[in-house]
């Protein structure tokens, strides 16, 4: 089995409208060095695109065809996504759809520059022959600013009248296909000066670099832990969200727990 591993960070954009981040590059490059230095990584394959690598073709490109070359049937695909997510309407129509948002996305034209959370990324999944799809994503959905998000001009317009809900969980997703967002629908996924990155991947991290027994942690229980830290850190403020279908999905634990706060960046 290999764990392939993309990793996507991006605090700087194009668009001057959209507001630079602190510590997503950062996220992104911790968690490579995480994986690549454990005592598993011969067999975790990492591919990382920070900042200005971080097109929308260039991401689509390397899970869609690069990587989905490279996998087989009992491996697990891993992307990770920390930067700004963004809701936005389809022109003329109440459907809301939700944005991760690249180095090279316009914010003034999120439907043709972001990659659609729903389509682009189910796409992707449905292309990846793999036994477990794990979609892990530092970013939020909520449209408030002050952390990983931005608001799409439509829903900007709308929230004139009224606000429409984005619900994570209304996503249609396919078995074998797992989500692992840093917060709730109407919450900011944050970022701490203090940590040094997001809340979320920060705790994420502390859980991933710890050792066991069983040199695995499952999903349900990498998820509640995560959950505890990051509601108690951020005072009920952020609470990461998990849905999808899979059966007995784990993860590998990387033994780099020593190593988290000394890795500068």
């Amino acid at each position: 089995m290999t764990l392939h591993a993309v990793l996507v960070g991006i605090d700087l954009y194009d668009d001057r409208a959209i507001p630079t981040l602190r510590f997503a590059s950062r996220d992104a490059r911790v968690l490579g060095t995480s994986l690549t230095e454990s005592a598993l990584g011969s067999d975790i394959v990492v591919h990382t695109l920070l900042d200005g690598e971080a097109t929308r073709n260039k991401v689509l490109k390397l899970v869609g065809v690069d990587v989905a070359r490279q996998v087989k049937s009992d491996d697990i695909v891993l992307f990770y996504f920390a930067g700004h997510g963004s809701p936005e309407l389809y022109p003329g129509l109440d459907k809301l759809s939700r944005f991760l948002v690249c180095s090279d996305t316009s914010a003034e034209a999120l439907l043709s520059t972001a990659i659609d959370v729903q389509t682009d990324l189910a796409r992707l999944a449905a292309r990846l022959p793999a036994r477990l799809a794990l979609f892990v994503i530092d970013a939020c959905f909520s449209g408030y600013g002050g952390g990983r998000g931005i608001c799409g001009p439509m829903i900007a317009e709308r929230r004139k009248r009224h606000r429409p809900a984005a619900r994570l969980a209304d996503l249609a997703l396919g078995s074998g296909t797992v989500f692992l967002s840093a917060c709730g629908d109407d919450e900011v996924a944050a970022e701490d000066d203090t940590l040094r990155h997001g809340v979320f991947t920060y705790y994420m991290l502390q859980q991933l670099n710890g050792a066991g027994e069983s040199r695995t942690i499952g999903l349900p229980t990498l998820y509640d832990l995560v959950f505890r830290q990051v509601h108690g850190f951020t005072a009920g403020r952020q609470n990461p969200v998990l849905w999808g279908s899979v059966k007995g999905a784990s993860l590998p634990l990387l033994g780099q727990k020593q190593k988290l706060r000394g890795i500068r960046g």
